[in-house]
C-alpha cells in the first residue's frame, strides 16, 4: 500500500518502496497523461489497473486530478490499497507548480519547507529508477516534442537516461531513435490526431522496456470499457 508522502526527490511513496522499485524485476508501470480535469476517469483507471502495477507515472496537464486522487487515497483505505506504491509526476503547461491537499504530504520533503502544510509540488521534470533503468519524465512542451525529439534527446543524455516518457501532444507514441526510447501514453480524455483516448502500461525488464497501449472506448462511460491493444509498433 502506498505511503502518502512526497519525498525530497518529489516522488510519492515510502523510501523503501522507491528503493525496492530500483531493483524490481519486470516491473509494471501504469503510465498516464493529459487528463485535463477528468478526475473520475483517472480514478477509475487507477482502481482497475493500479493493483497490478508497481508504480505510476503521470506526465502532466492534470495536477488537480492528481491532487484529488491523493485526497481520495487519504480518505478511502480501500482505494488507497489499489494505488501503486510509487507515483512520479510532472507539471504540464496547463498546471500550477503546487496544489493543496488536506494532509501534510510534504513533511518529509525538504523542498516543501517554505510552503504551507499540505502542499504537493509539481516539478517540470522527474527521473524514476526502475529495475536498473533510469527513466526521464517530462510533459514535453519545454523540449518542443511537437517538432521532434532533438531537445528531449539532449535531456536524456544530460540526465544519463535512455528512456523518456512524456505527454503534451495527446497522441500515443513509441519509438527508438539513436538508441534512445521515447514513449507518449496519449491522453485519457482529449485524444488528437485521429487516435483514441489511451494510456499505457510499461513492463521494465533488465534490458528492455515494453509498451502496451490501453484504448479507452468511452471516456465518459460509467462502465469500465477498455481494450488492450498495441496501437503503434
Amino acid at each position: 500500500m502506498i505511503e502518502l508522502l512526497q519525498q525530497t526527490s518529489n516522488l510519492i511513496g515510502s523510501i523503501s518502496a522507491i528503493k525496492e522499485l530500483e531493483h524490481k524485476e519486470n516491473a509494471r508501470i501504469l503510465t498516464i497523461s493529459d487528463s485535463h480535469g477528468n478526475y473520475r476517469l483517472l480514478a477509475k483507471i487507477v482502481k482497475r489497473f493500479g493493483p497490478e502495477c508497481d508504480a505510476m507515472i503521470f506526465c502532466g496537464d492534470g495536477a488537480k486530478d492528481i491532487a484529488e486522487l491523493l485526497e481520495l487515497a487519504n480518505e478511502d483505505e480501500s482505494f488507497k490499497s489499489q494505488v501503486p506504491s510509487v507515483i512520479a509526476f510532472v507539471r504540464g503547461n496547463g498546471d500550477p507548480d503546487t496544489y493543496p491537499v488536506s494532509f501534510d504530504i510534504g513533511r518529509n520533503n525538504s523542498n516543501s519547507e517554505n510552503y504551507p502544510k499540505g502542499t504537493v509540488l509539481f516539478p517540470y521534470k522527474q527521473t524514476l529508477s526502475v529495475n536498473g533503468q533510469k527513466i526521464y519524465i517530462s510533459h514535453g512542451h519545454l523540449e518542443g516534442v511537437d517538432f521532434g525529439y532533438d531537445k528531449l534527446g539532449l535531456q536524456l543524455k544530460f540526465n544519463e537516461c535512455k528512456t523518456a516518457i512524456h505527454g503534451h501532444t495527446h497522441i500515443p507514441h513509441d519509438s527508438t531513435e539513436f538508441g534512445l526510447k521515447f514513449v507518449n501514453p496519449g491522453s485519457i480524455s482529449r485524444p488528437r490526431g485521429g487516435m483514441p483516448a489511451t494510456f499505457a502500461i510499461l513492463t521494465v525488464g533488465n534490458n528492455f522496456i515494453d509498451t502496451a497501449f490501453i484504448k479507452i472506448n468511452n471516456t465518459f462511460d460509467r462502465d469500465d470499457s477498455y481494450n488492450v491493444t498495441r496501437i503503434l509498433v
